[in-house]
């Protein structure tokens, strides 16, 4: 019997789809390429530079000749100040020679930690709607995804219950992302403490994705981590990054931090996979934790500013709700009362309008009837791009009556 190649594909790649985000990027790509103007709220990353001082520490690394391998948990000033920036953020004291490792990005972060405890077989709660990434990084470890559903209701937040009832002899870890991609809901103190006490329970590994924690319109300067709950320290591995707060998207930076003996099997599992993160960026990476924080709370300010925008246009509009979400740049409209579901909403509002929006169900079930709306464009361009959104949406509903 003839074989083909095809037959030789290994069968985890049935289970993983490709990224339903970057396919829009694709189409806007090719829309610009035609000269056509696009509102871009279909991207989770800053339209700001990255900070001065920030490139310069990496030039002058690079000059002074830091172009040789790092260690593998990354150059041991970034690993102090990542340590340090744990201890503000969370209250918890971490010592950055045992507990931090230095990350291409806060995927590799989830992706490595992932395959260092999760066996074949093993369940993964993952918050629906999440970022598709958990799921699909689940299933190349051989784990099972399990979906906690949530809804706007409640603002997206975890029911505790719905995930106790979700736990069987099977379930290995909970994910949690807060502030979450795509609803920009952030888990309150009260719910991060009813989750730490299941996950003792039950005896669970907790991957807290915290890369938006400080971008965080509430009260203080930071979102709740359940890394801060008693006992939660030893069996918590908290994802973090540059990419986001620090405007460093393109240099592929995160970390992770966890307990001396978590951190030695995520090491494990790294030292396969990227080795190690470029050196001399991890200069310009030590500049901006260490540095003045002024870039940092500016760029904040600048996101609640367009977040008000945003919110304020779509509720002018007749049939969508949203929530307040509380932290990142996202929010997630509900668009089911126009009857298209999130992929037509997203295709026609592109395709007609030129907004690029990315639909809710590429984050899970209990995403359909709603899109995701990246406020991280310019301050302009989330103005017009309400004023544009509101002129589609009218223009859909004279098509009903």
């Amino acid at each position: 019997m003839n074989k083909t190649v095809e037959s030789l594909f290994a069968e985890r790649l049935d289970e993983i789809p490709f990224s339903g985000i970057r396919k829009v990027f694709a189409k806007i790509r090719k829309m610009e390429a035609e000269g056509r103007d696009v509102i871009h709220w279909e991207v989770g990353r800053t339209d700001f530079d990255t900070p001065q001082h920030i490139k310069e520490a990496a030039i002058a690394a690079l000059n002074r000749g830091e172009v040789h391998y790092s260690p593998n948990l990354g150059i041991l000033p970034l690993r102090n100040a990542i340590a340090e920036r744990t201890e503000i953020d969370t209250g918890v004291a971490v010592n950055g020679e045992t507990q931090v490792i230095v990350m291409s990005g806060a995927n590799e972060g989830i992706l490595a930690s992932i395959l260092a405890f999760v066996n074949p077989g093993d369940e993964v709660l993952v918050t629906d709607p999440n970022w598709h990434h958990y799921k699909a990084i689940t299933r190349v470890a051989g784990g099972i995804p399990i979906e906690i559903p949530t809804s706007a209701e409640d603002s997206f937040a975890i029911h505790p219950e719905e995930v106790e009832k979700r736990i069987t002899s099977k379930t290995k870890m909970l994910c949690i992302t807060s502030p979450g991609n795509p609803t920009g809901c952030v888990q309150s103190k009260e719910n991060l403490e009813a989750l730490a006490e299941i996950a003792i329970k039950h005896n669970l590994i907790v991957l807290s994705d915290e890369i938006y924690a400080r971008i965080f319109y509430g009260e203080g300067t930071i979102a709740p981590s359940i890394y801060s709950v008693p006992g939660m320290a030893e069996r918590t591995v908290i994802i973090n990054g540059f990419s986001k707060i620090y405007s460093m998207d393109g240099w592929r930076l995160g970390w992770t931090v966890a307990s001396e003996a978590m951190t030695q099997c995520i090491l494990k599992i790294r030292q396969y996979t990227t080795v190690c993160v470029n050196t001399f960026i991890q200069y310009g990476a030590t500049a901006a934790l260490t540095g003045d924080q002024t870039c940092v709370e500016n760029m904040v300010e600048e996101f609640a500013r367009r977040r008000q925008i945003v919110l304020n246009g779509l509720r002018e509009i007749p049939d969508v709700t949203v929530s307040d979400s509380e932290g990142a740049f996202y929010v997630f409209p509900d668009i089911s009362a126009y009857g298209l579901t999130s992929k037509e909403m997203a295709d026609y509002l592109i395709d007609d309008y030129g907004i690029a929006t990315v639909a809710g169900s590429v984050f899970g079930t209990s995403g359909e009837g709603h899109i995701r709306i990246a406020y991280s464009c310019s301050t302009d361009e989330c103005a017009r791009g309400v004023v544009i959104l509101k002129k589609a949406l009218a223009a859909l509903r004279e098509k009903k009556d």
